[in-house]
């Protein structure tokens, strides 16, 4: 299920509600650093969510436009809920929620505050103070100036689990009242997570700091992935922010720049920084994929696949409207083709029509034979949905496809069968080793619902699947409140040294139970891919342990007869394959490394029963031992291959 956001940030878009003289900007943050090191928990101005209660402080600013000097006592207080009685934040425990954390080893009491926030309209900073220990003290805010003060404060048995809470500073005996922005700081601590165990789901820190970045992409849903043969990763990203991002506030515009983006990261490199975006060069709305003037017409990418020099990848042909979602169908689908090495798109191949079955959830390259698979799905109810598959000859992507029937390869997508039922829209189905595997997400087009994700198996592409296997719960909160979330794809290219295979899901805001966009910034977080690792025996217990395992030669049609060699072994940058006798019209090239993961993947014509051709290496490939599979469509050979 896509949603698109347009409609819920124009209505949420909000905006600086500040007196003159007022509390302002402010922002959690972890006591895990220095005054300007330490880690930000949410973007300003926005909720906190805290699981990790060891550390809290609060930063918060406030400004003076009065034309008066302001002297005054200032405190901070807290309450519970938005009508609760205001307690002052001090050193007494009794009775109280929160208390001054009284010492620290990253800051200490009185040191003066840098600008942490933003606010370029508040006047000259004149810095602030470190709150420790100190819980009460006379400050003075000379006109036009501002100022940040950050607490550091920690909760007593007194607080309440799962209870939201509100915070204000106060400045009393001023000569100006004192006044408060909104919204005012909020928060609400839970439960820590699980430490994860042996064999358990579990958040994936390097894929977590993968997609929190502050330039280039900042956002966006989608993460579809095509392993490439030039030792990179392309990741198709839907709806994308694009730079802007506030490095101080934690915040980006709340309105999506361009309608589809993608990354390219060098394979296993986490390193966001390494990776490049590409967003296309249109002078109106800008998107990699885009083949139309009219900017309500748009495009968002789903799976793909290389074949040759060539990227092909399933565009859901979209277009605007007041209705529904936001959007709905544009006309038929198409696919993009990029060219390697360049990453220029080149062109779009227009789809025939598929009686309403939303295909590109997922692509198999690896069948024997002369036939690339795509599956798709179509909704099913108001809640489920359809499976489908379909094929089309590896030479002619572009060209008419066939549909499994139930018991043939079908010219009508009309006939084509139901092979599995996803628990939503939220579909993919993907070939892991031995098996595929269909992973879905429950239904959730709001907050507060679904929050579930689901897997089946099958030994066949055309089913049938098990039944549906709960995998994960996803943690994403916000004061109590589960997202809205959608997008969940495998990515078979990242199965660890541990038989874990990286799953990624989007979520997209809170919708109508937390706002996206507070005082014109968005918090990037609400917007983001999330990857976690899930264990392929916790998927299915059947699953190859490796793909060398999963891709063997079909046992009962003995040992190939036909001839194949490789040399120079050992090589360095190039292999030459020949073959002799060979049965068929074409063949794989597939180069596993000592862990079982495809490196490399090609498919070649044979004419005549003979071939002679070259792979050509990447030169970062590393040095070692590998196994290249010869395999046609009826049986296939290995050799072991060194790279030196």
């Amino acid at each position: 299920m896509k949603h698109c956001m347009l409609l819920i940030l124009l209505s949420l878009v909000g905006s600086n509600v500040f007196a003159s003289f007022s509390q302002a900007h402010w922002r959690w943050r972890k006591d895990n650093g220095s005054q300007t090191a330490a880690t930000w928990r949410d973007a300003q101005d926005f909720p906190g969510t805290i699981m990790d209660s060891s550390g809290i402080r609060l930063r918060m600013e406030i400004y003076n436009s009065t034309g008066d000097n302001e002297m005054g006592t200032v405190n901070l207080q807290y309450r519970l809920d938005t009508t609760g009685t205001w307690y002052d934040v001090s050193d007494t425990t009794a009775g109280r929620a929160f208390v001054m954390r009284g010492s620290s080893p990253y800051v200490y009491d009185g040191e003066p505050t840098t600008m942490q926030v933003n606010d370029p309209t508040a006047g000259a900073f004149v810095g602030g103070k470190v709150l420790v220990t100190t819980y009460q003290f006379t400050d003075t805010l000379d006109a036009g100036d501002k100022q940040e003060f950050e607490w550091d404060i920690k909760p007593t048995s007194s607080y309440s689990l799962d209870s939201f809470y509100q915070f204000r500073m106060t400045f009393t005996g001023s000569q100006d009242a004192f006044a408060y922005g909104t919204p005012i700081p909020n928060m609400m601590i839970r439960e820590p997570l699980p430490n994860p165990q042996a064999g358990d789901v579990f958040m994936d820190n390097n894929v977590y700091n993968f997609f929190n970045r502050d330039s280039g992409w900042i956002a966006s849903d989608g993460t579809n992935s095509i392993k490439l043969s030039n030792g990179k990763v392309l990741w198709l990203m839907d709806d994308s922010f694009i730079g802007n991002y506030d490095t101080l506030g934690g915040t980006m515009p709340c309105l999506f720049q361009v309608r589809n983006a993608v990354l390219v990261q060098p394979y296993n490199n986490w390193t966001w920084t390494a990776t490049q975006t590409l967003i296309g060069d249109s002078a109106s709305v800008p998107s990699y994929f885009k083949n139309s003037s009219n900017n309500n017409y748009l495009m968002w990418p789903g799976a793909g696949y290389q074949k040759g020099d060539t990227i092909y990848v399933y565009c859901s042909n979209i277009m605007n409207s007041s209705g529904g979602l936001g959007f709905t169908s544009g006309g038929n689908d198409f696919l993009g083709k990029i060219y390697l090495p360049t990453m220029k798109v080149v062109g779009f191949d227009s789809l025939q029509s598929f009686n309403g079955i939303s295909f590109g959830i997922g692509f198999d390259t690896s069948e024997s034979g002369n036939y690339i698979y795509v599956w798709g799905y179509k909704g099913s109810g108001f809640i489920t949905s359809n499976v489908y598959v379909a094929r089309f000859p590896k030479t002619a992507p572009g060209g008419h496809w066939t549909f499994w029937n139930g018991t043939t390869w079908d010219t009508s997508a009309a006939n084509a069968a139901v092979i599995a039922n996803g628990a939503s829209n939220g579909v993919n189905v993907v070939k892991v080793r031995n098996k595929y595997i269909l992973v879905s997400t429950a239904f959730s087009v709001a907050c507060d619902q679904g929050n579930q994700i689901y897997t089946q198996t099958s030994d066949s592409l055309m089913g049938p699947f098990s039944p549906q296997k709960t995998i994960y719960t996803i943690p994403d909160d916000v004061l109590g409140h589960t997202p809205f979330f959608y997008g969940p794809v495998l990515h078979p290219e990242y199965i660890n040294g541990s038989n874990e295979i990286l799953l990624t899901y989007d979520i997209n805001g809170y919708s109508n139970c937390e706002p996206f966009c507070i005082n014109n910034g968005a918090d990037p977080e609400y917007y983001r891919p999330r990857g976690v690792r899930v264990p392929l025996s916790y998927i299915d217990s059947t699953i190859s342990g490796s793909d060398a395992q999963a891709y063997l030669p079909v046992v009962g049609f003995g040992e190939p007869s036909w001839g194949c060699h490789a040399f120079p072994n050992p090589s360095h940058s190039y292999i030459n394959i020949g073959l002799s006798n060979f049965p068929d019209k074409a063949v794989d090239f597939l180069l596993y490394d000592a862990m079982g993961h495809c490196v490399y993947k090609e498919f070649v014509k044979v004419s005549g029963g003979s071939l002679s051709h070259t792979i050509y290496l990447d030169k970062a490939m590393a040095k070692g031992a590998y196994f290249l599979r010869v395999q046609g469509a009826r049986d296939g050979k290995y050799i072991k291959v060194v790279i030196e």
